[in-house]
C-alpha cells in the first residue's frame, strides 16, 4: 500500500511536469519524449514516466506511435478555437452570476489577486506568476458565481489555450492583462452583470484575435 501510494504520487508529479514542459514549449510540438532522460531528469523509475504519458495522450498533448516511440502533439488549431469557444460561452456566463452574487468579502479577495499581479508586474518578476494569478482570479469568479465545480471543466480545455498563449505572451501583453482584470472587477464588485459580460469578452478576445497571427508564425508546430 505505501509502495502504490508513492507510486502515485510520483506518477502525479511527471503527470504534471511533463504537461507544463509541454504547455510552456519546454518540449516543443513534434519533440520526442524519451522515457529515459526524463527518468533520470525525475530521479524516479520509468513506470510512473510511462503512466503520466499515457495520460498526456488521453488530454491530447503526446502521440505514443508503437515502435517509434512518444512525441509532443502539433498543435491543432481545430482544437485550439473550438477550447476558446468553450471557455468563452462558460466564463461570459460565469462573470453574470459572479456580478449578482459578489459579497464584499469576495469582492476584497478579488482586488487582492489583482494587487498581486500589479506588484509582479511591477517587480518584472515573470509573465508566467501573472499567469497564475489570471488562473487563481478566473477561478475566483467561478466561486463568487456559485459554481466553483465549473473551474473543473474549463481549467482542462485552459491547458490547450495556455500552450497557444505561451508562444506570444510577451511582457507588453501585461499592463494589458490587468487593465483588463480591473474592468471585470470593477464590473462584477458594482454588481453590473451586462458591463461583467462586456469585460470579460474584451478579456478573451485576445486569444481570438491571435490564433491567425499564431498560424503564419509558427506553422511547423501545427498540424
Amino acid at each position: 500500500m505505501m509502495n502504490r501510494s508513492r507510486g502515485r504520487s510520483s506518477s502525479d508529479r511527471a503527470y504534471i511536469e511533463i504537461r507544463d514542459k509541454i504547455i510552456t514549449t519546454a518540449l516543443k510540438p513534434g519533440e520526442r519524449i524519451s522515457e529515459k532522460a526524463l527518468s533520470e531528469e525525475f530521479g524516479i523509475s520509468r513506470t510512473p514516466i510511462r503512466e503520466a504519458l499515457m495520460r498526456l495522450r488521453y488530454d491530447g498533448f503526446v502521440d505514443i506511435l508503437a515502435q517509434r516511440g512518444t512525441y509532443v502533439t502539433p498543435i491543432h488549431l481545430d482544437v485550439v478555437r473550438a477550447a476558446h469557444y468553450s471557455r468563452s460561452v462558460l466564463e461570459c456566463a460565469l462573470v453574470r452570476d459572479a456580478a449578482l452574487r459578489c459579497s464584499e468579502r469576495e469582492a476584497r479577495a478579488l482586488w487582492e489577486n489583482l494587487e498581486q499581479q500589479q506588484l509582479i508586474a511591477d517587480q518584472g518578476s515573470g509573465l508566467y506568476r501573472i499567469e497564475g494569478l489570471d488562473e487563481t482570479l478566473h477561478q475566483q469568479l467561478a466561486g463568487i458565481a456559485g459554481q466553483p465545480s465549473l473551474w473543473q471543466v474549463i481549467y482542462p480545455v485552459q491547458l490547450h489555450i495556455n500552450r497557444v498563449r505561451t508562444l506570444f505572451l510577451s511582457s507588453t501583453r501585461v499592463p494589458e492583462i490587468i487593465r483588463e482584470h480591473d474592468a471585470i472587477i470593477r464590473a462584477v464588485t458594482r454588481h453590473d452583470a451586462e458591463a461583467a459580460q462586456a469585460a470579460m469578452q474584451t478579456h478573451l478576445e485576445y486569444m481570438e484575435n491571435n490564433i491567425e497571427r499564431l498560424a503564419d508564425s509558427y506553422s511547423e508546430y501545427l498540424s
